[in-house]
């Protein structure tokens, strides 16, 4: 399994940018709406949090 995530780390870098990428367009666009901005949030912290993990993985 962790093969799977190192030989397709690069898409997955590409993946959680583009979700903090949409999620701050939406947090933007959104500002004071309270459901749209906390969903927008936690798109962002998703994305941060998956491109975090995907830098440190490392080849067994």
């Amino acid at each position: 399994m962790k093969l799977f995530f190192y030989r397709n780390r690069k898409k997955i870098q590409i993946l959680s940018i583009l979700l903090l990428v949409f999620g701050a367009i939406l947090a933007y666009l959104n500002w004071g709406i309270e459901p749209q901005e906390t969903i927008a949030g936690f798109l962002v912290g998703l994305g941060f949090g998956i491109l975090l993990l995907s830098l440190n993985l490392k080849k067994e």
